[in-house]
């Protein structure tokens, strides 16, 4: 019987057709490096090829099979797939729990190195997952660079990234890329409808999720993201009409030092370059293409209040903060700076809008 490959994963027809091959000849490459926005299904697709190169069956991943479920099922486990994330697990008995960690470390790395010499316990295949690649502090890096050149036999290395700027040339240099897009809104809202989510609510998700199928999965099952995207899109115009030393106070959030304030400001900022590339799209009288449509009557009058250049240099800005909370900067401090630069609405506008209302 001819083997066959069947992808669970939707709207990622181009990278999972470069992948194909590899399983329908049992001939992987050792190391590939899975590149794209975050939430398109990166991070799913790596598991699926982990599950479809140790497939027992003739149509692959079949997930019916043990290799398949204990791939695939978050309460599983497959002793042969490892996956390696910040603040995940090391060998060091002296160097208590990583969690929190943002950085994938050295002591990781070499847990990973021990780990697969050792030949495959089940499976054809032993599948390594790195996710967050880029996390990699520069020991890390250099010592995984190792294992990038001279991998074991029967071994697969799958580096998860949204950010491949900053990973090692050198470590790019050993990887097949494989490309991952944002998914088309319309196949979006129909995997949302298909998992009975009724149309109003799949269509307003499929919106705001701007391509990130994953995204969209998750906030179907958590209302909690809508409840935070509605708080930081509340901030987004909160903020930029707020006096200097209350614009402080926001940044003053961030003088807690841990990860989870850093992730949060994070995706608080992700949810402000929504927000601000909406208001650039309304003052320039195009409303096709918005993401936050629920908002458009709000989105229509702080539109008025702003020079579109004004936006489009905060928008610089924004990206480059988010930059710099990725790279450990001082979270506050990026912040102020951040706050300090937002443009500040036309007063004579404010008026005229205050009054038409």
């Amino acid at each position: 019987m001819q083997k066959t490959v069947t992808w669970r994963t939707i709207g990622q027809e181009r990278p999972l057709a470069a992948l194909e091959p590899a399983v329908l000849r049992g001939e992987p490459a050792h190391a590939y490096l899975f590149v794209g926005p975050a939430g398109v299904g990166k991070a799913t697709v790596a598991l699926e090829f982990a599950a479809a190169l140790n497939c027992e069956s003739e149509t692959r991943p079949c997930g019916e099979c043990r290799n398949c479920r204990d791939t695939l099922e978050s309460e599983r486990h497959h002793p042969d797939v490892e996956l390696v994330a910040p603040g995940g697990l090391c060998d060091e008995s002296d160097h208590g729990n990583h969690e929190g960690s943002r950085d994938i470390r050295i002591c990781q790395v070499r847990r990973l190195e021990r780990v697969l010499s050792m030949t495959p316990y089940r499976g054809r295949w032993r599948v390594a997952i790195i996710e967050g690649a880029d996390r990699l502090n520069q020991d890390a890096s250099n010592a995984f660079l190792k294992t990038l050149e001279e991998p074991p036999a029967a071994t697969v290395l799958v580096l998860v990234t949204d950010r491949e700027d900053q990973l090692l040339e050198t470590v790019l240099s050993r990887c097949q890329k494989v490309a991952f897009g944002r998914v088309e809104r319309e196949k979006v809202e129909a995997t949302l409808a298909a998992k009975g989510v009724d149309a109003e609510r799949a269509a307003a998700i499929a919106g705001l999720a701007n391509g990130r199928l994953g995204w969209a999965l998750r906030a179907v099952e958590n209302d909690d993201l809508m409840t935070e995207r509605g708080a930081f899109l509340d901030s987004a115009v909160e903020v930029a009409h707020a006096s200097r030393s209350a614009r402080f106070a926001w940044a003053k959030d961030a003088d807690e030092r841990g990860s989870a304030v850093r992730e949060r400001f994070l995706r608080e900022l992700d949810v402000w370059e929504q927000w601000w590339r909406d208001v650039l799209a309304m003052s320039a009288g195009s409303g096709a293409g918005i993401i936050n449509v629920d908002r458009s009557e709000s989105l229509r009058k702080e539109s008025g209040l702003y020079a579109p250049a004004e936006v489009v240099r905060f928008l610089r800005v924004l990206q480059k903060t988010r930059e710099y909370l990725q790279a450990n900067v001082d979270a506050q401090l990026a912040l102020e700076v951040l706050a300090l630069d937002l443009p500040n609405p036309s007063l004579d506008r404010l008026r005229m809008t205050a009054g038409s209302g």
